[in-house]
């Protein structure tokens, strides 16, 4: 509900409209634009003109530091030939060579500029707000379709947001993944909570240490994904449980509370624990992986099937997580009242997993990462839970 909300309003305040183009070269059509994406609420994209591909503008931050590193130096001299307002002076031929570009001072102290392709005009990116503000004022919307002719760059890692079609890898001890879609990255959704879950053994916590719900970890899912269903167990604020309790809510109902309380009660920042994430996503060797939060719910957690069956071919070497994430019921005892914690995830039980791991969001689809023998499959961006375990019958049949 909350980004249904967002794209409403984008679509009532932005001054935009949805480009119904027909021509196959969208990337010289959009050179230097800001587009966003109006079936995927309203992400913003930049199109660079020197090589034609598009660059996912995440946020204001995200806008300022990719506008930058795209730049182009200029003199304060041909700066100056670049009217700010309408009506003013200007060289037309340096306009037209320089729209749609990113203009660096290079004689001052390196303030950015971006040229509007419509007006001719530069607008000073003084930082992040400005930056966002300017993106959000030229955007101009597109349809997936359409934006999916444009060519993402290599630079980011980042899902392009348009894939509709499903992505596969089976991995195992004998040989490379193998698969279909195996380097596309996409979003991981709760499958990040395997790598949550290796961080946390990392730090060595104690088991039965009690661990206090508090408000923050609850009101975590709203904070992300507004009014959205949520995966969760029936944890209160003030209760009192074990971190093997939270554990098992993580893996087993993939409670984005319990993951949430769990990363709290490492004692670090927030922050901080993300990096621990990454650190260890680097240290494996994933170079299409990233991680934004603990739970998943941040869709801007991107893997790719074949990092993600590496990831997880670690994570299910450990017991705690395999046997856990296999578990069918398991019963949280408070002080005051027991909650259950239930495993759902009754089709991917019937394959017998020896680990598993499924996961959900609209940008995500159905994910899924399962261990079976010596094979790890990953099922990433399945449009039905049919497709995604017909696809786990297909890879676990072929030898």
């Amino acid at each position: 509900m909350k980004k249904a909300l967002l794209l409403f309003l984008i679509f009532l305040f932005c001054p935009s409209f949805v480009w119904a183009a027909e021509k196959k070269d969208l990337s010289q059509i959009f050179a230097g634009r800001i587009l966003l994406q109006v079936e995927s609420y309203g992400r913003a994209w930049y199109v660079n003109p020197a090589s034609g591909e598009r660059y996912y503008l995440k946020d204001g931050a995200a806008a300022y530091e990719a506008m930058r590193r795209l730049g182009l130096g200029i003199t304060n001299k041909d700066l100056e030939k670049i009217p700010e307002k309408a009506g003013e002076t200007m060289d037309k031929k340096l306009v037209e060579r320089v729209k749609g570009k990113i203009l660096i001072q290079v004689e001052s102290r390196g303030e950015a500029w971006y040229v509007n392709p419509a007006d001719g005009l530069r607008y000073y990116l003084k930082d992040g707000q400005s930056a966002f503000a300017i993106m959000r004022r030229f955007g101009k919307g597109i349809a997936n379709k359409d934006l999916a002719k444009i060519p993402m760059n290599r630079d980011q890692i980042t899902s392009d947001y348009t894939f509709n079609s499903v992505a596969y890898a089976k991995l195992t001890d004998e040989s490379e993944a193998e698969g279909s879609n195996i380097d596309k990255i996409l979003p991981l959704a709760s499958l990040t909570k395997l790598m949550t879950a290796l961080v946390l053994l990392d730090l060595n916590l104690d088991w039965n240490k009690e661990v206090i719900i508090t408000a923050a970890a609850l009101n975590y899912p709203k904070d992300k994904v507004g009014e959205d269903a949520t995966s969760e167990v029936d944890l209160q604020e003030g209760d009192r449980v074990s971190f093997r309790d939270l554990w098992v809510a993580m893996l087993v109902a993939s409670s984005n509370q319990a993951a949430v309380a769990l990363a709290d009660s490492a004692g670090l920042p927030r922050e901080e624990f993300v990096y621990l994430m990454n650190a260890k996503a680097e240290s494996f060797g994933l170079k299409k992986t990233k991680f934004f939060d603990m739970t998943g719910l941040d869709s801007h957690n991107v893997s790719t099937p074949k990092e993600m069956a590496l990831l997880a071919k670690t994570a299910f070497a450990f017991p705690e997580i395999a046997d856990t994430s296999k578990s069918t019921e398991y019963v949280i005892n408070t002080p005051s009242r027991s909650i259950k914690v239930n495993n759902r995830n009754y089709s991917l039980l019937g394959f017998n997993p020896d680990g598993v791991k499924t996961g959900f969001l609209v940008e995500a689809q159905r994910n899924v990462a399962l261990k079976k023998g010596k094979e790890i499959i990953v099922v990433l961006h399945a449009l039905s839970m049919k497709q995604r375990d017909d696809i786990i019958k297909k890879l676990l049949a072929l030898k």
